[in-house]
């Protein structure tokens, strides 16, 4: 799982880095090394067939909530700016910029050669869609991210029949200027590194003056006729495979390969087959596959450390679990679980313990010192179960008011890692008298109950990509709480108003990175106090590809390494 995403380098989750006072970002791409390989000459043709656990769910970038199918959409839509994949550094991409001295204002200009695969400009337009798309839409997660851009809300409520922040330049369609109503750090990649979508094709959704239309039900969500990145929809084959095909007429240059094919294979275990067949020839894999995949002659495998982490929800808001209320208990199931086990045992030292929200590749990562680190203690976890009042009964499982203590886990199928850790999670809570249901679901039924707040899921074993800004807003403010009427990231319904406070300090007015370190820094301990999470561990990333494909350069923060795509090849 993952919050909302836009580009290559899934932009849109929580991205932006330190806004730039007054200047033009730097010129350029990203900074990685040549994407070919010296005294190799790059050919047209072949596809790639990259195996997914799940099936996509929708292929439109304002109302995507899941990575598997925000994957495949940022290679259809390109975003204003890219990131770095090393470092998270933002970069100009599709647009240029210029940020007024009190960082509220942003000018912009679209490249003169962007254009939609039906031939028509990327016009300012285009942006203002986007921004009109995602006031009105109820599927979507990121309205926080524009909530501070003038007049969102008010279009967003119905109040007004335009957003008076975004401005149009009447001279130059492909300029425009956006005002903020404050210094708003994580603006340059949240805002900005959403993609635009072609107004010709969905303006018509979003009805200015009825807040009741919206996008998501276009049928464009699943077949896009329009787009902007090195590849363009082809066919959609519900549970086997989504297939693109290469955009000729991209505004960068067409790419190299011929198709982009994302194969549903459901089992680890089955994609680690299909990848030593050929049948697949990328994917990411999971830790227990890798010794016998780097065997394989036909591989390459790459490894390198995620921005993001893999965890335990507890769900505070759900009353089918009352006693997930009660901070003791959450923190007698952070010492009953043996965290340094976990990753020697479920990831084979393929990643590291997360304590708290901010991942170790993030500058704001504030280190372990201050943080408790629940040591695993099996004594002390059972003491805290008995301050809650439990008592430990015949069956050895605690119960209080003739309730035992358990719930359902559920995790995702076909991910052996999180079922392994689903496993072993459920054997140790129970030698700690805490009764769990293991349970495994279907990705693409899971994110719908998840966004919506389903009291069917009680708590679950998912992960988050992150995003290259430390922002805290989309997980755990509590205005992102999920519910049925509208999608949040908050799905385990955590309210603390200390949290929120520092969350909205964090964003603005003040961007200096030592200030907004201090105040993550602050965060994550209560984070790490409150346990609304077990946090769980943070896996390396490992990806395995079919050798002839040239031109990967994977980086934190492109997670599936596809930021420069369009310069893949096969060699022959």
């Amino acid at each position: 799982m993952t919050q909302q995403r836009t580009h290559r380098t899934l932009l849109g989750i929580a991205a932006a880095a330190v806004l730039i006072a007054t200047a033009c970002a730097p010129s350029g791409g990203p900074s990685a090394s040549s994407t070919t390989t010296t005294q190799e000459t790059p050919v047209a043709g072949g596809r790639v067939i990259r195996g997914s656990f799940s099936d996509i769910r929708v292929l439109n970038p304002v109302v995507s909530t899941d990575a598997t199918s925000t994957q495949v959409i940022s290679l259809m839509y390109d975003t204003l700016i890219n990131v770095d994949p090393k470092t998270g550094t933002p970069v100009p991409w599709m647009g240029k910029w210029t940020v007024s001295a009190d960082n509220q204002t942003f000018s912009w200009e679209i490249d003169a050669k962007a254009n939609w695969s039906d031939g028509k400009p990327v016009i300012a337009e285009d942006f203002l869609a986007r921004a009109k798309a995602t006031a009105r839409s109820k599927l979507t997660t990121q309205k926080s991210n524009w909530a501070d851009v003038e007049g969102f809300a008010d279009y967003r409520d119905g109040k007004a029949t335009a957003i008076s922040g975004i401005t149009i330049d009447t001279a130059n369609p492909k300029k425009f200027t956006v005002h903020f109503t404050r210094s708003f750090c994580p603006a340059l990649l949240q805002v900005f590194g959403s993609a635009p979508i072609p107004s010709h094709v969905f303006g018509k959704y979003t009805v200015d003056n009825d807040p009741t239309k919206n996008i998501d039900t276009a049928p464009e969500n699943a077949a896009p006729a329009a787009v902007s990145g090195p590849f363009k929809f082809k066919e959609w084959r519900k549970g086997d495979q989504v297939i693109l095909s290469r955009n000729d007429g991209y505004w960068r240059g067409a790419p190299y390969l011929d198709e982009f094919v994302q194969k549903v294979v459901a089992d680890s275990t089955v994609q680690a087959a299909q990848l030593k067949t050929g049948e697949l020839t990328l994917g990411a894999i999971q830790p227990g596959d890798y010794d016998d995949l780097s065997k394989s002659d036909n591989l390459k495998l790459y490894e390198w450390k995620d921005n993001g982490y893999v965890y335990i929800g507890w769900r505070l808001n759900n009353p089918n679990v009352p006693f997930l209320q009660d901070k003791r208990i959450r923190q007698a199931l952070a010492y009953g679980l043996d965290m340094s086990t976990v990753v020697q045992s479920v990831v084979l030292g393929h990643g590291e313990k997360q304590l708290y929200n901010t991942p170790s590749v993030s500058w704001a990562y504030p280190g372990t010192a201050g943080y408790n680190d629940y040591k695993f203690d099996a004594g002390k976890a059972e003491q805290l179960i008995k301050d809650a009042g439990y008592t430990k009964g015949s069956d050895g499982f605690y119960a209080k008011d003739g309730k035992t203590l358990g719930w359902t886990i559920v995790t995702n199928q076909g991910n052996k890692t999180r079922e392994t850790f689903l496993q072993v999670a459920a054997e140790q809570y129970k030698k700690i008298g805490v009764k769990i249901n293991p349970k495994v679901e279907d990705f693409t039924t899971l994110v719908p109950k998840l966004n919506s707040g389903s009291n069917e899921i009680e708590t679950i074993i998912i992960g988050w990509q992150l995003g290259n800004d430390p922002d805290l807003y989309s997980i755990w403010h509590s205005s992102n709480i999920a519910r049925a009427d509208q999608a949040g990231n908050n799905f385990v319904g955590y309210n603390n108003p200390d949290l929120d406070k520092l969350i909205e300090q964090g964003r603005g007015p003040n961007c200096g990175q030592d200030v907004r370190k201090n105040l993550y820094a602050q965060a994550n301990k209560i984070l790490n106090e409150d346990q609304p999470y077990n946090f769980g561990f943070s896996q390396n990333r490992i990806l395995a590809t079919d050798k002839r494909i040239r031109g990967i350069e994977p980086g934190s923060f492109s997670p599936d390494a596809t930021w420069n795509v369009e310069k893949w090849w096969i060699k022959q």
